[in-house]
């Protein structure tokens, strides 16, 4: 064999001993744990790191003796052919490296069957170590596979303590929000129900309101076909009607000034709390400046979190408002118009039977209307409690620590806790009583239209 190809067969010896073969093995079997048993071919993968190491150590101390020089370079033999050894070695090499376990197997056994033909396979002359140290090797080599193959199983197994607890956390706190969302359906079950009853009793008030208005058109279609009788009847008919239609002007327009009374006294008390607003915003930076916001971190997260949950109903009842408000729009013109003419054309001239009938009508839109504007105020006065509540809940312990008599500094503490701790429970108790003020509005324009039509 030539100096170059000696070279060459060197350099690929000491690039066998830079892999790995155990560590391969493991990562290519990582669950199973008799991998030294695992047959490839004809080969067990025992065999054939032994049958590796024994091949490669046997051929450094042939190459490197006087018997290197003349060491055939090629290989011949019935069942693998002809070929040089470099590409023998070549071939196990890469196909090793890339874990082509099989087709490695067969560059392997056509090496040993290379150094068997040559007579230094297991040539006593060169042999670096007797029987017992073969079977030693071999051990040795078996316990470092199993101990690459346990080292990736413990990996694996903590990988998958690691992805055990993250998902008990994970369903930990799904739980957790799924009890809060419960618990929040319940309360809005409550809700719900007084609604439903309020909208029943409103529903049964319109049905009697209904049927007595019916009945009130018969009677003046009856009183119609009389009047016909004479122009003289009809005369004075137009002219009381006339006068009933004013009569129901000047009380509308009275209406109309007791709305816009009651809007200037709103406007009026808005303006008072945006200016205490405005006070209490000041308060809380000079105390925020004052004491700090090193304490009360926990219950001041718990608050800020019920304000952020609260974000997303508020969202909700805002855009609810806009659209009840164009669905009340779309069906009181609906109403007046005939449901934009598909039912008839409607008349040019609006009486006033007409007029109430069509606003009685579209009464439960105005009650719908003022619920999701009463539902999404009620919605903003939470979250603006829950966000006062948070901004306190940073002050009391250092507030407390400020004073000296433990007396005063527990009635202190207690009265705050009472206040945070308070449901804010007197929105729904405001918003109950604006419904009911509706209902009772509601209830009068019915009567005031009842009596009219009666003394008609």
């Amino acid at each position: 064999m030539q100096k170059q190809y000696i070279d060459l067969i060197k350099g690929l010896i000491t690039e066998f001993k830079t892999i790995n073969l155990e560590e391969l093995f493991a990562l290519s079997y990582p669950d199973r744990t008799d991998i030294g048993s695992i047959q490839i071919d004809r080969l067990s993968i025992s065999e054939y790191i032994n049958i590796s190491k024994r091949f490669f150590e046997q051929l450094e101390v042939e190459i490197n003796s006087d018997n290197g020089l003349i060491l055939p370079l090629y290989f011949t033999s019935p069942e693998f052919g002809q070929s040089d050894v470099p590409s023998l070695i070549r071939n196990y090499l890469a196909h090793t490296k890339s874990r082509s376990f099989s087709s490695a197997e067969t560059q392997l056994v056509a090496l040993a069957q290379y150094q068997l033909q040559n007579g230094f396979y297991d040539k006593s002359k060169y042999k670096s170590h007797s029987v017992n140290a073969l079977e030693i090797k071999k051990s040795t080599n078996e316990l470092l596979l199993q101990k690459e193959n346990i080292k990736h199983l413990r990996e694996q197994y903590d990988a998958l303590i690691g992805d055990l607890n993250q998902q008990k956390k994970s369903i930990t706190d799904f739980q957790t929000q799924k009890q809060g969302e419960l618990q929040q359906i319940v309360n809005n079950l409550e809700t719900t129900n007084i609604n439903t009853q309020q909208i029943q009793s409103l529903l049964t008030t319109a049905s009697q309101s209904q049927t007595k208005i019916n009945s009130l058109l018969e009677q003046i279609e009856r009183d119609k076909q009389k009047s016909e009788s004479t122009s003289d009847e009809i005369d004075k008919v137009l002219t009381k009607n006339k006068t009933e239609f004013a009569d129901v002007l000047k009380k509308l327009n009275e209406t109309e000034t007791n709305y816009l009374d009651l809007y200037s006294e709103f406007e009026g008390k808005l303006n008072v709390i945006e200016s205490k607003f405005d006070y209490f915003k000041e308060r809380n930076e000079y105390l925020d400046n004052l004491i700090g916001r090193e304490v009360g971190a926990s219950l001041f997260e718990t608050f800020k979190q019920r304000k952020i949950e609260l974000t997303n109903p508020l969202i909700f009842w805002r855009a609810a408002v806009g659209v009840m408000g164009a669905l009340t729009f779309v069906v009181i013109l609906a109403i007046f118009t005939n449901i934009f003419g598909w039912l008839g054309k409607p008349d040019n001239v609006f009486h006033w039977e007409n007029i109430l009938v069509n606003a009685l009508k579209s009464s439960p839109l105005f009650f719908l209307l003022y619920y999701t504007i009463s539902q999404y105020n009620k919605e903003r006065n939470f979250q603006e409690e829950y966000a006062f509540k948070s901004a306190v809940a940073l002050t009391i312990k250092a507030y407390s620590d400020v004073l000296h008599d433990d007396k005063n500094k527990d009635e202190l503490i207690l009265k705050a806790v009472y206040g945070i701790y308070r449901s804010p429970i007197y929105a729904k108790i405001r918003a109950t009583k604006e419904v009911n003020s509706a209902l009772d509005m509601i209830h009068d324009l019915v009567g005031k239209g009842t009596e009219l039509l009666t003394k008609k």
